[in-house]
């Protein structure tokens, strides 16, 4: 074996490998970097976002933009934009493209696979990319192509400007496997896209499902509750679906079901900002979230139309909205059943256009139909005379005569309730002074969600001067409000569809300390009619808060 010579290194060699050295290490652990982002991401846009970020920092860039190549177009069409950007430059483009044409650079990389550095001012230069580089104000750039599936997806590109060091051909090398970390996460990206798209989409008709529907209605609740923006929701049910399916099959079921839903899809397509929904069997559903609730009726008013050429029986459809309301007086699923209520008595009325919940309907209080007396006809015990009624509240009265007021008060609110099967009742206490009606004790015997199956209302206080007639009664009045009743208080009607409820009467009074005290009992479908018995109420408070 031949001898060899040491070699020997001098301390400037020695510094440049150390520096290397350092410099290798920094860019593994920005590689590693990346895969962590990657596998914390949490959608689609996410992604994308986090890994130019992150690719910024892995290359010591100003800017970074990854842009997906769109074959069909022959266009680079650029989704994200992160660094310090020049004037006019979005980080999230919805118009940003760049033809292949004038572009030599980017079309050996597309074709070829092959990555390019330029810097600024070079002669024989690729002239797309120095005008790029002379408008965003950088001083040289690198762009290399993300890989997926075996084929170029897209560029990364990284720029620097002057007050950094130019990009170098170690430097490419490097964006190579950033890019290689790139890929990787585009593939996550359009994973949990498709993914998205199966849990979010109905499977038979292409729109969204329930549990999209029901998480954007949170969402615009959340924008409702911080913003204002008014919240509307529009639910239609095909009617005659189940004599379609009985005499023709369940495929000219579908069938119908898919042709109202195109026919919906291209309604609500002239309202942009609309999210049109199928939330199972034979309903949809339609949020708007910001639009002008003027805008929204009219827009139901088309489907209607639409439906009718469509199906042969058409759709029955409710409408209700937070426009006009109180903030906080409407919870999400609230709204949402406020317009199932007015679905349900536009289906009733058998009306093609659309009822919107808090308005009175083409169902004629005074004369219901029979449907309406079988649904409403009290379950158990046979309702009792108001006469017999207020015998009974007596008594239990007398039981009880020590009770605190409060507690008198639901004493007579519960027997009432019993008796005509209400949905629920309320006692509150009235504040004139801080001019709010606040709930102290209440009673829910069904409400109308899967939701939330124990409360009627969002919130447990209002204001006097929002809801007159509820002060009213506290003065000692009795007062029926019903839905459907051109009479009654618009406010108070407008609560009681937030609630899907028909009726309600109540009353109250003062009690011995002068403290002023609130009863309501409400009612919906399956309670007997409140009505009759607005002056038993009325006459149990006065003897349950003067004992």
């Amino acid at each position: 074996m031949a001898d060899t010579e040491p070699v020997t290194v001098g301390a400037r060699g020695q510094e440049g490998a150390s520096a290397r050295n350092a410099d290798d290490s920094a860019r593994m652990r920005s590689l590693m970097d990346l895969v962590t982002v990657m596998t914390a991401a949490r959608d689609y846009d996410d992604i994308l976002h986090s890994m130019a970020e992150e690719s910024r920092r892995a290359l010591a860039a100003s800017v970074v933009s990854l842009s997906v190549w769109e074959r069909e177009r022959g266009r680079i069409r650029t989704l994200v934009n992160v660094g310090d950007l020049a004037a006019g430059i979005e980080p999230h483009p919805d118009e940003e493209f760049y033809g292949l044409a004038d572009h030599p650079l980017a079309i050996r990389m597309f074709t070829e696979g092959a990555g390019y550095l330029e810097h600024r001012g070079d002669d024989a230069s690729d002239p797309a990319v120095q005008r790029i580089l002379e408008r965003e104000g950088q001083d040289s750039c690198v762009g290399v192509p993300i890989h997926l599936d075996g084929r170029v997806w897209g560029e990364l590109y990284a720029a620097r400007d002057a007050r950094l060091p130019r990009f170098t051909e170690r430097d490419l090398d490097f964006a190579r496997l950033v890019a290689t970390q790139v890929g990787a996460g585009i593939a996550q990206a359009e994973h949990l896209a498709r993914v998205e798209r199966l849990v979010y989409t109905d499977e038979l008709t292409g729109l969204a499902n329930r549990r999209a529907f029901e998480d954007h209605l949170d969402i615009a609740f959340a924008q409702h509750r911080d913003a204002g923006d008014d919240v509307s929701v529009v639910v239609a049910d095909v009617n005659g679906l189940k004599q379609i399916n009985d005499s023709e099959g369940h495929q000219e079921g579908d069938n119908a079901l898919t042709a109202f839903a195109s026919e919906l899809s291209a309604a609500a397509s002239q309202v942009p900002g609309v999210l049109v929904a199928r939330v199972g069997g034979d309903e949809f559903c339609m949020l708007a979230g910001g639009i002008p609730f003027s805008r929204v009726l009219t827009l139901a008013e088309d489907v209607c139309l639409r439906a009718s050429t469509v199906l042969e029986q058409g759709i029955a459809m409710g409408v209700a909205t937070t426009e006009g309301l109180p903030r906080g007086a409407m919870s999400a699923s609230r709204l949402l059943r406020a317009a199932d209520a007015a679905q349900y008595r536009a289906k009733r009325s058998e009306s093609r256009t659309p009822v919107v919940a808090g308005h009175r309907s083409t169902v004629d209080v005074d004369s219901p139909t029979p449907d309406t007396v079988d649904r409403r006809a009290f379950r158990g015990r046979g309702v009792h005379e108001p006469a017999r009624l207020l015998d009974d509240v007596l008594r239990r009265l007398d039981e009880i005569p020590d009770h605190p007021p409060a507690l008198r008060a639901a004493a007579v609110a519960a027997e009432l309730a019993d008796n005509v099967d209400a949905a629920g009742w309320f006692v509150s206490k009235v504040d004139p002074v801080a001019g709010t009606i606040e709930t102290a004790a209440e009673a829910v015997a069904r409400a109308h969600s899967d939701r939330d199956s124990s409360r009627f209302y969002a919130v447990d206080e209002f204001p006097v001067e929002q809801y007159p007639a509820s002060y009213a009664a506290a003065t000692g009045l009795a007062v029926v409000v019903h839905v459907d009743d051109p009479r009654s208080d618009p406010a108070e009607a407008a609560l009681l569809e937030s609630g899907a409820l028909l009726e309600m009467v109540m009353s109250g009074g003062r009690d011995l300390r002068g403290t002023q005290w609130l009863v309501e009992v409400v009612g919906d479908e399956l309670s007997a009619p409140l009505r009759p018995y607005a002056n038993v109420l009325r006459a149990a408070l006065a003897v349950a808060l003067r004992r």
